[in-house]
């Protein structure tokens, strides 16, 4: 049977009395917007029928373990606590991640530390992942043994301290600072997510060293479009013209595979029919974009005739964007499916 895997952004999945970020009455539920909220997860966990899924913006761990249980997931897995305001308990600044799954989970771990990119790069040492993306090991029907990371990237956006800016009484300097400020901040962001996705990279490379076929999928919120540069950190998908100062079609006729065993692939790329126009997965301000991705390893690349599952599906679940819900019960993402049918097809 085809296996489905999903990753869904909940948009501040907190129970009502938990404030997301900061203690105003729109940033927190109410009894009747949290019932609307769960209603809406538990419906579209039924609609989906996914067999595993990685969920992101999980503030409530147990309740949605509940909720989880009550769908029909048999497996929950959330390695790592949400985080909340040392002078505010009610205020929640960071979330977790978790996963959900029908099939088997043989082993679950947080991954804290970027690794070993930090003495390699000008990332500084003290450096982590603003949210720890969750591994697991699941056993898969037809397909045996496959590696599942839960992540969600460092969020979008140079935010600037408003009570700093409020400290300055002139403008004519306050404006400097603000962006003096915002510029800092867009570096640290940038800079942040490319570390991330580098760290996921090399998080691969030891799932599959020593099995180079083994089946690796990353389902998560990465908060670049595919064509950003973090992306192609995380895929390594970009060109390659030489391998030291030998032309591409120059390497050794038994080694060329290799170039495909040591990237990652965006599922979405994969599928065949995939539409022209990319569906959007996140709902901006005044437009939308893609953000969430099932990305895989060569072991489902549909080419590989090693592989031990086939990709053969990808797809947005949206329509909650096209029935424009309000994005507080519903979410601002959109969740995305990739279907695998075991072995090659």
């Amino acid at each position: 049977m085809p296996v489905k895997l999903a990753t869904m952004n909940l948009y501040h999945f907190a129970k009502p009395g938990i404030y997301w970020h900061e203690r105003k009455d729109n940033k927190t539920h109410s009894d009747t917007s949290w019932t609307e909220k769960t209603d809406w997860v538990a419906a579209t966990l039924a609609d989906m029928d996914a067999d595993i899924v990685a969920f992101q913006e999980v503030v409530s761990v147990d309740a949605l373990r509940q909720l989880c249980e009550a769908a029909g997931y048999g497996e929950f897995r959330c390695e790592t606590d949400p985080v909340f305001d040392s002078g505010d308990a009610d205020i929640y600044v960071n979330a977790t991640v978790a996963v959900a799954s029908r099939h088997p989970v043989t082993e679950a771990t947080a991954v804290p530390a970027l690794g070993e990119i930090i003495p390699e790069t000008v990332i500084d040492c003290t450096a982590r992942f603003s949210r720890p993306p969750l591994r697991c090991e699941i056993d898969i029907p037809g397909i045996g043994g496959t590696v599942v990371y839960a992540a969600h990237f460092k969020s979008q956006g140079a935010f600037v301290d408003d009570d700093a800016m409020d400290a300055i009484a002139d403008w004519d300097e306050r404006i400097k600072a603000y962006f003096t400020q915002r510029m800092h901040a867009g570096v640290d962001q940038v800079s942040k997510r490319a570390a991330e996705a580098g760290a996921m990279y090399a998080r691969f490379r030891e799932d599959i060293e020593g099995d180079i076929d083994r089946p690796v999928v990353l389902l998560g919120d990465l908060n670049e479009g595919p064509g950003s540069h973090t992306i192609s950190i995380l895929t390594q998908s970009d060109m390659i013209f030489y391998i030291g100062s030998v032309w591409r079609a120059h390497i050794p006729e038994e080694h060329r595979f290799r170039k495909y065993i040591h990237r990652l692939y965006d599922s979405y790329t994969l599928v065949s029919s995939a539409e022209t126009k990319r569906p959007v997965t996140h709902a901006g301000w005044d437009s939308g974009e893609t953000l969430d991705y099932a990305i895989v390893s060569n072991g489902l690349n549909p080419k590989n005739p090693r592989r031990r599952g086939t990709v053969v599906g990808n797809e947005v679940w949206n329509d909650h964007f096209v029935q424009e819900l309000p994005k507080d019960v519903t979410s601002d993402h959109a969740p995305v499916i990739v279907t695998i049918e075991p072995g090659a097809v």
